[in-house]
């Protein structure tokens, strides 16, 4: 903005006179006798020549070239042409203060509006800036809470019947903790192992590992409430790494079943739950959270036997866990935590566990017979290609022998035949046909689709028993 000059502005000459208080009467703030600028004059109108002289002068001013010698000239000193004076500015160059007067006439209501402005300009920068920060500063802390909360309860989805909204961790592992036990191993009368179990029962059957009661003669049941019980040997099976105790006790005890859930419905990337008794540590079962990283993976058991349709998952399982609880997001048991991948330099992060269905299956049998029964078939195979394949099914199993006198002989498969289905249900690979087998009963009779010749048949197979 341009400052509107007075009339009686001294003249170039005058400027540069060599009287030095001319310096203090330059911006003309000791006029107070002008008129102003008659309304009916043009622009020009009323100025001297002198006056564009000055105002050529000021707008080609050096400032790079201002002295700091307080006994300098008006000719050395082009800052006394100047056209702003210097209270109408917010800065000043050193060299500007010994040319300021100190009995300047300037009004002081106008020093005093201008001062007030400014100081009205920095109070409302301040509140400015707070609101600002009241405003938006806050909400990143509010996230950074939230972000913990979550981490700190490990909130998760429901999935399934009756899932609804959001279940803590914390809620799932007060639950299933008390279904969860610490087993004992003891032979000659001291502690020798040690691994977890699941009470599936309310009459105080549970089940753990086939690996973890070997070599015992009896056994110790710890509760997540402390108490401490005797347990037997019902039976156990390596074939799929299954055993099963049962409490004995002179006193009333409330035993609370597990809620069995379905592992056939698990998908990678569901949260998992492993809630078992590492180390023998006192004080409860400890729970640690990942997610399902696969299913159906084929492994071979501490005692040697392949294992089948497993349960992948990366929830963190430690030595004395085997035996314990993965359940899902909402409690429910879907595995018995069997082994966890090892290599020389320590454990890999990947726990297994033997999908509930056929622990639960297994551990009947156990209770009903004294053992595990399996059926068994009498073939052996590899997973079918795809040209193998009849155009109504995606997978199978390629017949590659038969055990002479076995079921399948006697029930008419043969070498080349692509099983596709058993008992009713789809055969997707060989792991599958095997624990599909295994499950039957022995001495029944069940259909068995294949595919030969370019056509389907349905044959029925006497089930034989798994020696």
């Amino acid at each position: 903005m341009v400052r509107r000059r007075r009339g009686t502005s001294l003249s170039l000459g005058q400027a540069a006179g060599k009287n030095s208080d001319s310096l203090c009467t330059f911006w003309g703030v000791g006029i107070t006798n002008d008129p102003g600028q008659d309304p009916d004059e043009t622009a020009d109108e009323g100025r001297s020549d002198n006056f564009r002289e000055v105002w050529a002068l000021e707008n080609s001013i050096d400032w790079s070239q201002i002295p700091d010698d307080q006994s300098a000239t008006t000719e050395d000193a082009p800052t006394s042409k100047y056209a702003l004076h210097p209270d109408d500015r917010i800065w000043r160059h050193p060299s500007e203060l010994q040319y300021l007067s100190t009995n300047s006439q300037r009004p002081a209501g106008k020093r005093k509006l201008f001062g007030a402005g400014l100081i009205g300009a920095v109070i409302g920068a301040v509140v400015m800036a707070l609101a600002v920060g009241v405003t938006f500063g806050s909400s990143p802390k509010v996230v950074e809470r939230v972000i913990e909360r979550e981490i700190a309860t490990a909130t998760v989805s429901t999935s399934g019947e009756g899932g609804t909204g959001f279940v803590p961790v914390a809620d799932v592992a007060a639950k299933v903790t008390p279904s969860v036990v610490g087993v004992q191993v003891v032979r000659s009368g001291r502690v020798v192992g040690s691994g977890s179990g699941v009470i599936f029962r309310d009459d105080g059957h549970l089940i753990t590992n086939s690996h973890v009661v070997e070599n015992g003669d009896k056994y110790r049941l710890i509760f997540a409430d402390g108490t401490v019980v005797e347990a037997i040997l019902v039976g156990s099976d390596r074939l799929t790494d299954v055993a099963v105790l049962r409490a004995t006790t002179d006193q009333e005890y409330k035993f609370v079943p597990a809620t069995l859930g379905i592992s056939t419905s698990l998908r990678a990337g569901e949260t998992a739950i492993a809630i078992g008794s590492p180390l023998s540590l006192r004080g409860g079962p400890t729970v640690t959270v990942g997610v399902i990283s696969a299913t159906n993976r084929r492994l071979q058991s501490p005692q040697g036997d392949w294992l089948y349709e497993l349960v992948q998952t990366d929830a963190p399982i430690s030595p004395g866990s085997s035996g314990g609880a993965l359940v899902d997001a909402r409690g429910a048991l879907v595995g018995i935590t069997t082994v966890i991948a090892v290599t020389d330099v320590g454990a890999e992060g990947l726990g297994f566990a033997t999908p509930i269905e056929i622990a639960h299956h297994v551990a009947s049998d156990i209770i009903q017979w004294g053992k595990a029964r399996h059926g068994r078939l009498g073939i052996r195979g590899s997973d079918a290609p795809t040209r193998l394949l009849p155009p109504s099914h995606n997978a199978g199993v390629l017949v590659e022998s038969v055990d002479f006198g076995g079921p399948a002989e006697s029930g008419g498969i043969k070498v080349g035949d692509v099983v596709v289905e058993l008992d009713g249900q789809l055969v997707l690979d060989m792991g599958g046909l095997v624990v599909d087998a295994r499950m039957l009963q022995p001495g029944a009779t069940s259909p068995i689709r294949i595919w030969r010749a370019n056509r389907l048949f349905v044959l029925d197979i006497e089930v034989g028993e798994l020696d």
